[in-house]
């Protein structure tokens, strides 16, 4: 790098701004096309907070934004394990960079709402300047926005890595975000962003592709079941119909603008003449003045269809595993009752998961669910986000007020997850709401009447929060009429058996995929410390990557995954080694007949474990 790139980003700015000439490389191209464009609109370098989006049309936005948001939530939540505890905030926005979501660690999410960063705020280019939100969509690229790169002075303390979110047919739909404090971020997070983006697109794609004959192309036969290659989805009579992004660059559509492609017009044959060809076998095809291997799948309907299970009725938990679906009729008796329902259980147990099939299964489940993370709402904010607050009320409150979660909550369930995590000052108020069905906003104004079913989740030990003085004793008692606790998946039987059945509604059944023997031991002996929440992500993964009809092998792991699974399972079957020879007296000859091994596979598996 030259000398001059090394000027000091005060002194770029500065220049800029005065329009003297810049060194070269004294930007990274995008953060100046960036900056060029803003001053193009005429944007105020000094800027301002804006306006948040009312509750209403924000959930009106969630809700034009659920079905690809329903389909990242494992991509989602495998980078929020990755921010967590970091002092970082993963922030997913729209097609216009308006943010939908936020969560991450309460102390920096505290300041990213003082720089307006949060749910309901437009983080677009036009609204905020250079920042990774806006810039990422305008470029439609992934990008990394420092410190002073942001083009709003007061944005200068943030450091944001983000990553667009494209559709199977090009189209934007959102932004990935991770931001913190401008020292705190990097390629790190990026790489983590792209991996992401990657696993999502990749399920978006399948989903497109049950319909369609899917076309895989790399000049490497070996990669094209990775996501390397490049794939495209055409109907029977040859039509595009879903692209990925090197589907896309083939096809030289940029994203946004899809147009009509012919597999005849690519490939100079019809899709029925290389049907007849090759059918579902290896094959090449000429693309451009080079060839590539290539392989077509048929449509999913093609595949014999799996038997369809029968109709689940009106209460029950379907999307449960079998420990959660007994607990579920307890539950459902409780919050019936109207008795609150008090969820307990380690991190990743699925206690979100048996909140939302009571809600569905129960009879208010044409009423509103909200639930709200009392662990992911910084705590200066938690009091107007449950409660609400006038116009006015305090200092960048929005001048139409907020009616609060709880009273979004009326008439239906609310689900307050984390409830251990509540701040003290706030139990009081929630006890007495909880007492009196009554909610008052902040900054004044009458009692508003209440009606909400209470659904109440934690990974923390209330007692021992009520005898350290951090849980209120008179709430905990408000609370745990009945509490029920969700083993760790490690204690739910065989998880092999959980995991084929995650996969099999996931749609690996329709595809034809299925688990290894060896895999199925692998995750059996594997102790799961993120529980069902760890599993789903990675056969979310798994299943995004594998090709219809793959059986999924341990090589299909990513290699400290599979490390880690393969040292457990001989963990596991050095202990029953052990528990045999014990049950036999010490005698190696009838311990090796009982496991049905010979006598020096016994003696070197004991020598192995000196």
């Amino acid at each position: 790098m030259t000398q001059a790139a090394r000027l000091p980003l005060d002194e770029i700015r500065r220049r800029f701004f005065t329009d003297q000439p810049l060194p070269g490389h004294a930007l990274p191209p995008a953060i100046l096309h960036s900056w060029q464009r803003c001053r193009s609109l005429g944007l105020p370098t000094g800027g301002s907070s804006g306006e948040r989006l009312e509750d209403a049309a924000l959930r009106q936005r969630r809700e034009a934004n659920a079905g690809w948001l329903e389909t990242a939530r494992p991509a989602l939540a495998g980078l929020y394990e990755q921010v967590a505890g970091h002092d970082l905030a993963l922030v997913v926005a729209d097609s216009q960079g308006l943010i939908l979501d936020e969560s991450g660690d309460i102390g920096f999410l505290d300041k990213a709402a003082r720089l307006a960063l949060a749910p309901g705020m437009d983080w677009s280019e036009a609204a905020r300047g250079t920042n990774a939100i806006g810039t990422a969509l305008a470029a439609a690229d992934s990008i990394l926005v420092r410190g002073a790169e942001h083009y709003l002075e007061r944005n200068r303390a943030l450091s944001c890595a983000a990553s667009p979110l494209l559709g199977p047919q090009g189209q934007m739909l959102g932004v990935l975000d991770i931001s913190g404090a401008s020292r705190k971020l990097g390629e790190t997070q990026l790489r983590a962003l792209r991996a992401a983006r990657g696993q999502i697109e990749a399920l978006l794609l399948s989903e497109a592709a049950r319909s369609g004959w899917r076309l895989s192309l790399h000049r490497d036969p070996r990669l094209l079941d990775s996501p390397a290659a490049c794939q495209l989805v055409f109907d029977d009579d040859g039509r595009l119909l879903a692209a990925n992004r090197a589907g896309l660059a083939l096809c030289a559509l940029e994203p946004g603008d899809w147009r009509p492609r012919h597999f005849a017009a690519l490939f100079g044959q019809s899709l029925g003449h290389w049907l007849s060809r090759h059918g579902e076998a290896l094959g090449a095809l000429e693309i451009g003045a080079q060839q590539a291997s290539a392989r077509l799948r048929p449509p999913a309907a093609h595949h014999r269809a799996a038997p369809s299970p029968a109709a689940a009725p009106a209460h029950s938990a379907p999307a449960l595993d079998g420990l959660a679906e007994s607990l579920f009729a307890t539950a459902l008796k409780l919050l019936e009752a109207d008795i609150p329902v008090l969820i307990l259980g380690e991190t990743g147990t699925g206690k979100d998961r048996l909140a939302r099939a009571l809600h569905s299964g129960g009879s208010r489940r044409g009423a509103p669910f909200v639930a709200v993370n009392c662990a992911a709402i910084p705590e200066g904010l938690i009091e107007a986000e449950l409660f609400g607050y006038q116009s006015g009320a305090f200092t960048g409150a929005s001048r139409q007020g907020s009616k609060g979660r709880l009273r979004e909550a009326d008439g239906g369930v609310l689900f307050l997850d984390e409830i251990g995590d509540m701040p003290l000052s706030l139990q009081a108020r929630l006890l007495r709401v909880l007492q009196e069905r009554e909610v008052t906003p902040l900054g004044g104004g009458p009692a508003r009447r209440l009606d909400i079913r209470l659904i109440c989740a934690t990974h923390r030990d209330l007692r021992a929060r009520v005898a350290e003085g951090t849980f209120r004793a008179d709430l905990y008692y408000r609370l745990c009429h009945y509490p029920l606790t969700l083993p760790p998946l490690r204690e739910r039987g065989d998880v092999a058996a959980i995991a084929q059945s995650m996969l099999d509604g996931m749609g690996a059944a329709r595809r034809g995929i299925a688990l290894s023997p060896a895999l199925a031991q692998a995750i059996r002996g594997y102790r799961w410390p993120g529980n069902l929440r760890e599993l789903a992500n990675l056969l979310a993964t798994l299943l995004a990557l594998a090709d219809d009809g793959a059986t999924l092998s341990l090589e299909h792991l990513p290699a400290a995954l599979r490390a880690d699974m393969v040292s457990a399972g001989h963990a596991v079957a050095d202990s029953a080694l052990e528990q045999v020879l014990r049950r036999c007296g010490g005698n190696a000859s009838a311990a090796a007949r009982a496991l049905g091994i010979s006598r020096s596979t016994l003696y070197r598996r004991l020598a192995n474990k000196v």
